[in-house]
Parts: C-alpha cells; structure tokens; sequence
C-alpha cells in the first residue's frame, strides 16, 4: 500500500487542493497528517476539517498546540505569533475541541509519526542536523518515524549516521535501517523552492517518494493579504 505523508499544511487550501487532486489520480488515499495543518494561512477550517473527515492518522503541531495553550506563543517570532492568533479567533468552536484529542505520537503499523521529533515530541525541537537526531533513533521502534516541523525534505539514518537533502523523486530504503523521513511542507515550503511538498511511502516497495508540485501560490498570498495577517507569510510562499 501507498501512503501519503503530509505535513505542514498551514491553512494553505491552495496548496492542499492541488496535492489531493495529484493523490486522486495516483489513487493513493491513505493520509497521514504530521500536524500544523493550521497557522500562517488564510484557511484554517478548511484545512483543518478536511483532516479531520480524511486523515487515517494525525498527530498535534505546535500551532494546533498553541491555539488551546497560548503561553507557547512566547516561542513563536512575531509573524507566526500574530497569524496564530488570528487562527484562533476564526477557527471553529468544534475544531478547538477536537484539537484537545490531538496526540504528540502516533504508532501505525509502518511507522511512528510526530510532528517534530519522537523524543520529548511535545517540545517541538527542530531537527535538521544527524547530531539534532542522534539521540531521537532510542525513543521509536518502528523502522521508520516520519517528522515534519522544519518543512524540508530530509532522510535521517542511523546506520550512516547522516542527513540528506531529499530531491524530489523516489528514494530506495533499506528494509533493515532505522530511518526518521521528513517530507517536506505542504503550505509553505523553506528549501528555496516554493512549489509544495509532500512524501509517499510504499510499504510493498519499500520506497519514499518526494513530491513536488506547482500550485496557486498567488491566490493563496493573495489571501494572505485580504486577511490582514502579516505580509510577509504572503511573500514567503512566492
């Protein structure tokens, strides 16, 4: 079976649309959600319902987090701070309460899933070096943890003790490693590349692909704008 990886949505419906329409003609409809489906973007309902009707699994970001825990903001730069509270004031009654269900860690069969690491996964620590991971590969013990956070496509591995740079395309996976995969942001990619990112993992094949599609990037900073929420979210996505 294929299963899409998705992470860092960000209220981006834009982006979301186009990753779903890509899944639907690649009949992968098996969803995994790594959280922050809400913050930055001007469509945090949309996103976020379309997680909870959809997702097979999913699991707290800090923005879900921040939106019922407002002290976390103190951790948050002035955009996100701002965005984020914006998110809470539009974001529906019914998705507050269901963010209250959310989960740190997800176990499934192929893999444990977190938002940003597996170890002390309510602290939201940004993995991007092997040294930031090194300890993490003690505390999951699926072959493989799927993370997202820093929204850049990355392949950790404990036998070569290395962090690569996953360019779009399928990458092999040795079925005896001990990997954390990272797939890359939906909604609001940061590897210099704004075309929106996603992962695809085949259990049979033992593979992970990495998707990158052109999307509507201006409607969406479009939005952004019209919202009032800062301009720099909207120039981030161009």
């Amino acid at each position: 079976m294929r299963h899409a990886i998705l992470s860092d949505i960000h209220s981006n419906w834009e982006a979301l649309e186009t990753a779903l329409a890509y899944l639907k003609k690649e009949r992968v409809t098996e969803f995994s959600v790594l959280g922050d489906t809400i913050g930055y973007g001007a469509n945090p309902n949309e996103c976020f319902e379309w997680m909870i009707q959809n997702a097979h699994a999913m699991v707290m970001g800090n923005h879900e987090k921040a939106v019922v825990d407002p002290e976390l903001l103190e951790h948050f730069n002035s955009d996100a701070r701002s965005a984020n509270e914006w998110t809470a004031r539009v974001l529906k009654l019914e998705h507050k309460k269901r963010i209250q269900d959310l989960r740190y860690l997800h176990i499934r069969a192929f893999a444990t899933l977190a938002h940003a690491s597996p170890d002390y996964p309510d602290q939201f620590r940004y993995l991007f070096s092997y040294e930031d991971v090194r300890e993490s590969f003690h505390w999951f013990e699926t072959a493989l943890c799927f993370v997202g956070h820093t929204h850049i496509p990355t392949l950790f591995s404990q036998e070569s003790e290395s962090a690569v740079y996953l360019k779009p395309g399928k990458h092999e996976l040795a079925r005896n490693g001990h990997f954390i995969l990272n797939p890359g942001s939906v909604g609001q990619p940061r590897d210099r590349d704004p075309r929106l990112s996603f992962g695809i993992f085949d259990d049979k094949n033992w593979t992970f692909e990495i998707v990158r599609l052109d999307y509507d990037n201006h409607k969406a900073a479009d939005k952004i704008r019209k919202a009032g929420l800062p301009i720099h979210l909207a120039e981030r996505l161009l």
